[in-house]
Parts: structure tokens; sequence; C-alpha cells
């Protein structure tokens, strides 16, 4: 069964949903427009297997949102702080979209306390964050240039939050997978908590600005833990060209590519996606 509790952590209150009390640690971390519900088919399919903790990310849902910072060094500090009160040192690490970010970030800096790695949908941004030459790419994702400005985001949105979170849910999943209306609903709950719209546009200003610091300190380095690239083949906002490069940084991965999977795996192919992770962790389907 999966529980909802907070906890105070790195000066914050966080909004988690955990499951589980057997095995490693996995920390699930979620992107955006979603939050933690997006991981409940995974927590209750290792509830048998794993302690799972799935946050809200600061300024996002339930959890505490503060007028920043919002670099991924920091929303990693949160999440270590979170994991050294539960008491939990090693874990595995499930990051999607910013989640990945964050995974990642983690992993680059303690490698030592991260066991395995699961990217889902994410981009690495020390290899290059865009394909400039690609225009279609450039406008796929005008949401980073239109979030820089949170004041005019908070304005518009506000007048239809459904719309516009629905939209991108919509458009980034293939057109074979229908979200349910409690799904809508309860994502729709979340960003209509005050300050989440604009904790969504203080990420993407991060990404920016003071994220892209760090990642230009990272290039050239890698990682040796055990990695699983999973991607959605069918993404229009992360297609699976991102990948390329990842097996020169990810030194010890795999790959597994989803069809008729847009940016949501974990939502658009469940099944699919918790059969491979699960291979990756325990190795049985």
């Amino acid at each position: 069964m999966i529980e909802r509790l907070e906890i105070i952590a790195n000066g914050l209150t966080h909004h988690l949903r955990i499951c589980g009390n057997n095995g490693s640690n996995v920390v699930f971390l979620h992107g955006w427009p979603q939050t933690s519900y997006c991981w409940r088919h995974l927590l209750d399919a290792f509830a048998d297997d794993f302690q799972m903790i799935a946050p809200d990310l600061r300024g996002i849902g339930d959890t505490e949102k503060p007028e920043g910072p919002y670099d991924k060094a920091t929303v990693a500090s949160d999440i270590w702080a979170i994991l050294d009160e539960r008491g939990n040192n090693h874990t595995i690490l499930i990051g999607h979209d910013i989640g990945a970010r964050v995974a990642i970030r983690m992993t680059l800096d303690h490698p030592d306390r991260i066991e395995k790695l699961v990217i889902i949908n994410g981009r690495y941004p020390a290899l290059g964050d865009l394909r400039t030459s690609d225009l279609s790419q450039m406008a796929e994702r005008w949401y980073f240039f239109f979030h820089q400005y949170p004041d005019l985001v908070e304005e518009l949105v506000s007048k239809n939050i459904r719309a516009y979170y629905q939209h991108f849910l919509n458009h980034w999943s293939h057109p074979s997978y229908t979200y349910s209306e409690e799904d809508i609903a309860e994502y729709v709950r979340a960003y209509s908590v005050p300050g989440s719209i604009r904790g969504g546009c203080a990420h993407y200003q991060a990404a920016m600005n003071e994220d892209v610091e760090q990642w230009e300190s990272d290039v050239g380095k890698s990682i040796s833990t055990p990695t699983l690239i999973l991607w959605g083949a069918n993404d229009p906002c992360s297609p699976p060209f991102y990948t390329e490069g990842y097996s020169g940084v990810f030194l010890n991965c795999q790959f597994h590519f989803i069809d008729e999977c847009g940016h949501f795996p974990h939502e658009e192919k469940t099944e699919e996606t918790i059969a491979v992770i699960r291979q990756f962790l325990i190795g049985s389907s």
C-alpha cells in the first residue's frame, strides 16, 4: 500500500509517497509536468522487493515552494537530506525528465552511494542540450523560454490550469494512450496548489542559468554505475537522438527503447516499463 507522509529535510517540508519495506532503497524522481503520483504503478509493482520513496520535487505539488534556488545540485541536496533523515545510505535512483537530471547529478557527485541508475527519457545536458540546427526541436521546446517569465506564465496559466497541463501530457504521449479523468484531475490539483506554477517555472529557469555552469564542469566526466537508459521511442520533446553519446558517459549501461510510446513510459507502457526495470534491478521479469 502506498503511504503519503511529510518530512522536513534540507530546511523544507517534503511530501513523499512511500511503499515497501524490504530490500534496497529505491528513489523515484519525477519530471514536469508531473508529481510523485506518476510513479503509482511502479510503487505498487515493486512493493514486495524494495523500500521505495517518491518525493514531490521542491516547488511542485505538495512539497514546500521556496523562492529558490532550483539548480539540480540543490534539488539533489534535498534528496540526500531526505535519505539521511530516513537513515538510508545506499540507494537505487530512477529519474524521469527533470528527475533524471537530478539523478545524474546525484550519481556524479556521490557515486559511492548509488547502486544502480535508471534514466527514463532524460537528457544529459553535458552532451549538449539542444540540436540548435534542428528547428523542429527548437519549436517543440518553446516552453523552456516561456517559463523564463514566471509572472506571465502564472497570470496566463492560472486562467485555465487544466488546459495547459493536459496539453503537455497529451502532446508528449503517443496518440494511442489516453489519460484517465482521475489522472488528469490529480495533476491539475497538484499544479493548482499555490506556488506550483511558479515552482515549475523555477526548474526551467535554473536549467537555462545556474545548471549551465554545473553541466559545463561535467563535460568529459563518466559514470561507471550500472545504468539503464529507458526511452519512449516516439517522444516529441526528447527524441531518441538525445541518447547519442550516452554510452561514452555511462560506461556500464544498457538501452531499451519502447515503441509506440512518448515521453512517459511509466504511464503509457506501464507493463513493459516494469518488466524492463525489474529485469535490470533483480534479474527476473
